[in-house]
């Protein structure tokens, strides 16, 4: 069912395993020494699952019901396609796009359908061209916020917008919101308030605490839906695994109970280096670098000149100068690559230096 995901294979070919990574977008990960770990007993708890359920309701502000435990973002997006759509529906896409928002929708038979985020408008999300890709098969509307591969936000507005155009054509909106509560995170309460899913009662929201809190190991994601599709969700889950691994669900709350440390310990890991990778791409605007210039977040996406597959430029330099970027081909944009800054500074600038000299001398040149 499922075709290959050929940004993942790549990305586990080399992301951890090159020295200066500013190809991985997510806050370095958070240690169990450092999160801590619940006793025994506290993993037992059977209730696990639904303890889960009402600690990410509390921290997207939306009702219990709404809310339902995934593993891992990815997961969840499962989901809710599977919720949404089947085989002979369409899938709306946006362009440039994570690619696993296409592999899923076509893996669970449905046809892909794509809507451009021009980069003459910096990408931004155009409910227009919603609106015009929208088919009498439509069912769903993908999108992520912020933008993979660009670090673009879009606006409320355009979001309403959007789901509005769905709504019409009676489709949902899927938004894969797990960058979305940079650069705030959280209120002092805890409680991401941003999420899409309280922008119209058609938005569909994934997310996890992989990106911004570094809990990627620990896959602990979530979809909030209307109720009667965490109902639908309900049921896909239980047959597919009967049900979340209590220990799994136990160890959620205690993350989410930390997660005010969680986030000033991301913010602290972040400060300073998007204005610095910001310099490094003016320094280099005489190559004709140019990027996406994102307010927020910790990757934007860096578009080189020429309209060349720049993908073997960049294994050449994870191999031969040890510096790596993600590959802007997976995404849709060949000439280009992802850099992000979650690397420890030290890092990030020797593989500024690095990238600097792999550009400067692409065509031959000293």
């Amino acid at each position: 069912m499922f075709a290959p995901t050929r940004y993942l294979d790549w990305a586990r070919r080399f992301y951890g395993k090159i020295r200066f990574d500013l190809a991985t977008s997510g806050i370095p990960i958070v240690s169990l020494d450092e999160l801590g770990v619940p006793t025994p007993r506290e993993l037992d708890d059977p209730a696990g699952g639904e303890r889960a359920r009402h600690a990410i309701a509390i921290h997207n502000g939306v009702p219990a019901d709404e809310a339902i435990a995934a593993l891992g973002t990815t997961h969840a997006l499962w989901l809710a396609y599977t919720c949404l759509a089947g085989p002979g529906d369409d899938i709306l896409v946006e362009d440039p796009a994570y690619e696993p928002l296409i592999r899923i929708a076509e893996g669970i038979g449905a046809r892909v359908v794509r809507f451009t985020r021009d980069p003459g408008e910096n990408f931004a999300l155009d409910p227009e061209r919603v609106a015009r890709a929208m088919t009498a098969r439509t069912r769903a509307v993908c999108l992520t916020n912020l933008h993979n591969p660009t670090g673009v936000r879009a606006t409320d507005a355009s979001l309403r917008a959007v789901a509005k155009v769905a709504a019409q054509g009676g489709a949902h909106v899927i938004v894969d919101e797990v960058y979305a509560p940079f650069d705030s995170l959280v209120d002092a309460g805890g409680v991401f308030r941003g999420s899409a899913r309280h922008l119209a009662p058609n938005v569909v929201a994934v997310s996890s605490l992989t990106k911004c809190y570094g809990m990627g190991p620990h896959r602990m994601g979530w979809m909030l839906a209307p109720s009667e599709i965490i109902a639908r969700a309900t049921d896909t889950m239980t047959a597919c695994y009967g049900a979340l691994p209590a220990a799994h669900g136990n160890m959620m709350v205690h993350a989410f109970g930390r997660i005010g440390s969680l986030a000033e310990r991301a913010k602290s890991l972040l400060a300073g280096k998007r204005a610095r990778v910001g310099a490094w791409v003016a320094a280099m605007s005489s190559e004709g670098v140019t990027w996406t210039d994102p307010p927020e977040g910790l990757f934007a996406l860096v578009t080189l000149p020429e309209r060349a597959d720049i993908t073997p430029l960049i294994e050449a330099a994870a191999r031969d100068r040890e510096v790596l970027v993600a590959a802007g081909s997976f995404f849709g944009v060949p000439h280009g690559f992802r850099v992000a800054w979650s690397a420890p500074v030290e890092r990030l600038e020797e593989g500024l230096a690095r990238l600097t000299e792999v550009l400067r001398t692409r065509h031959g040149r000293p």
